[in-house]
């Protein structure tokens, strides 16, 4: 996957200018696909100038112009042609992993200290993610709608089962 995908997923659910795509970004995919500001202007230039998005200029008066981004039909059979190619487990880079791997070595005082910080940010994290669901997701809900939920269930699983893993360790590395 790449950023162009990320991108042309978020333009499927409407047109944006590029300021309201990295904050619906920064709100939503970027939970697991995140990218800087700078990142997706760049690509939004590219994404342009290979005619999979399209851009009209709104203009304003004493401030700059707005580019108000839509995904052309070129934009959408590419990420339609991306979303039927199969996918292989991603890899995972983890350092922390990497940190209880050699604890052994290492000791534990640092490690126990450190998951127990990132179970607090975790635990947030989960939370926030609960207020959403609460908030935006209540009843009969839209295929559009739907696909966004699917993604915030993901994300809310995901962190219920670090949590659990989180509390797990602690409990075995306060054995040692």
């Amino acid at each position: 996957m790449s950023l162009k995908h990320a991108i042309l997923a978020v333009l499927s659910h409407g047109d944006r200018t590029g300021y309201d795509l990295t904050r619906k970004m920064d709100g939503s995919v970027a939970n697991f696909w995140p990218a800087t500001h700078q990142q997706i202007y760049i690509e939004l230039k590219r994404l342009d100038e290979l005619g999979l998005v399209r851009f009209k200029e709104k203009l304003q008066k004493g401030r700059p112009d707005k580019k108000i981004y839509k995904i052309t039909k070129t934009g959408l059979t590419e990420l339609k042609a991306w979303a039927e190619e199969p996918l292989e487990i991603a890899a995972s880079k983890d350092a922390l992993l990497i940190k209880v791997f050699a604890c052994h070595a290492l000791g534990t005082k640092h490690l126990i200290d450190e998951l127990k910080s990132l179970r607090e940010l975790h635990q947030a994290r989960l939370h926030e993610y609960q207020e959403i669901e609460a908030n935006c997701f209540l009843g009969k809900i839209s295929p559009r709608l739907l696909a966004q939920h699917l993604t915030l269930r993901k994300g809310i699983i995901f962190e219920r089962s670090w949590l659990e893993w989180c509390d797990e360790s602690l409990k075995r590395l306060s054995e040692y």
